[in-house]
């Protein structure tokens, strides 16, 4: 099964940002959120934002069909 991609440059580099800042503080502020599994939840958020950049494709808008790109 083959994954088209489905995020354009703007996406992508908004996914970045925001998987990059998610996953530093769940690593380095877990003192500052004081529950385990939003830390672990925040962290899972994050490195799949950052999935999503280096691939290009994001499930949710792939079930949605939510192409982001232009043709």
């Amino acid at each position: 099964m083959a994954f088209s991609s489905n995020l354009n440059t703007l996406d992508r580099s908004i996914r970045g940002v925001i998987g990059i800042c998610v996953t530093a503080f769940a690593l380095f502020n877990g003192d500052m959120i004081g529950d385990v599994f939003i830390e672990v939840l925040l962290g899972i958020f994050g490195i799949l934002n950052l999935i999503s950049l280096f691939s290009g494709w994001c499930p949710v808008y792939h079930l949605a069909g939510i192409d982001t790109r232009k043709h």
